[in-house]
């Protein structure tokens, strides 16, 4: 069974990663009129990519909530251990509370808000559901592990030296919760 269930994380892995490789970006478009140049030019230009990057890390995390909030859902109602049940249920409760928080700071800034997770996520999601009992378990578990480990890097750099206040509030309200999350999950293995 031990072999079976490293080879099921094992797939999940690789699952993750081709869903990686296939998300690709596009270069924004290039400025039209770059005939007239200002002093002011270059600080605008760095607020607006600032601003944009603002906006690309709220939009993926709040994908990554979502994610985060289906994938609990699958483990509460699919996992054969009552401890992963309880602890898909917290985090689909947490998630969902977190996406409309990011949901309220998006609003604002006119942007399309994301009601799925990224093509990645549903992958991932999709490779959970198809396992079952103490391999659902160990997969879910690692995921969780490996995602709140990235979201704690990711939302911990947003609290370094952010001259936007909200977001670095956001996400210094924000990291209690993932640290809490990753230290149950590692305490599930």
């Amino acid at each position: 069974m031990r072999v079976t269930t490293h080879r099921s994380i094992a797939a999940l892995a690789a699952a993750v990663a081709a869903g990686a490789m296939a998300q690709t970006r596009t270069a924004p478009p290039e400025p039209q009129n770059q005939g007239i140049v200002t002093a002011e030019a270059p600080q605008e230009a760095a607020r607006s990519n600032k601003n944009a990057e603002h906006i690309e890390f709220l939009v993926e995390a709040l994908r990554t909530s979502l994610a985060e909030a289906r994938m609990g859902e699958l483990a509460s109602q699919q996992s054969y251990d009552p401890r992963v049940r309880d602890y898909g249920a917290k985090l689909r409760s947490d998630h969902t509370a977190h996406a409309g928080e990011i949901e309220r700071l998006l609003e604002p800034l006119g942007v399309a808000i994301p009601t799925e997770p990224s093509a990645e996520a549903i992958s991932q999601l999709a490779a959970l559901a198809r396992l079952s009992g103490e391999e659902l378990d160990a997969a879910f578990i690692q995921m969780m592990i490996w995602t709140h480990t990235e979201a704690i890097e990711k939302y911990g750099a947003q609290t370094h030296a952010n001259p936007d206040r909200s977001l670095h509030d956001f996400a210094a309200r924000s990291l209690p919760m993932l640290q809490e999350h990753l230290a149950a999950a590692e305490s599930l293995r």
